[in-house]
């Protein structure tokens, strides 16, 4: 995998959340391969979802040419705008970042957006702990009567990391009790047969 042209914005915006601003081969921690690759497995793919207009007034007229996502900032370059799911529209100005979108002219709602959904509190909570667990593996040494500590750096990597997991964009997930459905009834499609309906014949014969 190469690293998207797409993906500039976002990962320089990663790289000071981590403090990784060093130049390559010099002092650089993390490659642009590996912190898109932590972002893309955090990423949700985001298809024509409705943005939220914020209309403006002039005198007795109502302007539409600013949108918001619900979800936020962290698109990635690229993503399609579309009125009425059909018609594409091209913004004079792109915030990607924070989420925001402005027309030169009156674009009437709604407006979809189609793109690439990254959380970039995620990724840097997520490259702090791996950079923790290096220094986790190394140790302390008293050299000269100075006595260093490495271990203050792990800790101080994963506060910093518990500091952006706060901020990370929350998720929801589905979760079933199978002690209140039949035991035949767990991982199977909820259309498909269960035992009940193989126990009648079909017939109405007395």
């Amino acid at each position: 995998m190469t690293v998207r042209s797409t993906m500039s914005d976002l990962i320089s915006s990663v790289r000071v959340l981590i403090n990784d601003v060093l130049p390559v081969g010099n002092g650089q921690i993390f490659t642009d391969q590996i912190i898109q690759d932590v972002m893309d497995e955090g990423r949700e793919d985001i298809t024509n979802k409705a943005l939220t207009p914020r209309p403006t007034f002039s005198g007795s007229t109502i302007q539409y040419l600013d949108y918001y996502s619900d979800f936020g900032g962290g698109f990635e370059n690229g993503m399609v705008l579309k009125q009425y799911l059909t018609v594409l529209v091209t913004p004079s100005l792109s915030e990607p970042i924070a989420g925001h979108f402005q027309f030169a002219a009156n674009v009437f709602p709604p407006v979809f957006i189609t793109g690439l959904l990254h959380d970039r509190y995620r990724a840097a909570a997520d490259l702090l702990e791996r950079l923790a667990a290096q220094y986790a593996i190394r140790y302390s040494m008293t050299v000269d009567g100075q006595n260093l500590q490495i271990g203050q750096v792990t800790n101080n990597l994963q506060t910093l990391a518990k500091t952006y997991r706060r901020k990370q964009r929350p998720r929801a997930i589905s979760v079933e009790r199978s002690d209140l459905r039949g035991a035949d009834a767990t991982n199977i499609d909820p259309l498909a047969p269960t035992n009940i309906d193989y126990m009648s014949s079909g017939s109405k014969q007395g």
